[in-house]
């Protein structure tokens, strides 16, 4: 922006000539349409550094959510690491508890069945003896 310093009306001698007049107001008029035009560049410097800024920040704001969706994709991948670093230990430690569990459920099988075969002779006696032996006497019922 451009300023022009005019010194105080007083001082100048203006001529009676219309002419002068003209000439002397058009320069101040083209003065001032400079310092318009210097103010309407300046606002579109303004609006040009804005829009400059908003682009940047854009593309930081894309490279930040690149940068985090590749940071998350690393801490799963360490997480899963764990994970299946802990699994292996303790598998190992599943294994020998369904070895043990198998090993007494076939034990509680084995004992079911002796007592079967122990005892099936007896069973088989006890349910002949009732099938064969019906009592023929009416059981005495009291009904009041």
């Amino acid at each position: 922006f451009v300023f022009v310093w005019l010194p105080p009306l007083e001082q100048f001698s203006f001529p009676s000539s219309p002419l002068f007049l003209f000439f002397f107001l058009h320069s101040i008029f083209i003065m001032s349409s400079q310092g318009i035009q210097q103010l309407m560049q300046a606002e579109q410097d303004a609006q040009d550094i804005i829009t400059k800024a908003r682009k940047e920040k854009a593309t930081l704001v894309k490279q930040a959510e690149v940068e985090a969706q590749r940071d998350i994709a690393q801490y799963r991948a360490q997480m899963e690491a764990h994970f299946q670093e802990e699994y292996k230990k303790h598998a190992g430690s599943t294994d020998k508890y369904t070895k043990d569990l198998e090993a007494r459920t076939e034990a509680q099988i084995k004992e079911v069945g002796d007592r079967a075969r122990t005892h099936t002779e007896a069973v088989v006696q006890m349910l002949l003896n009732s099938v064969m032996n019906v009592s023929t006497v009416a059981p005495n019922r009291n009904y009041q």
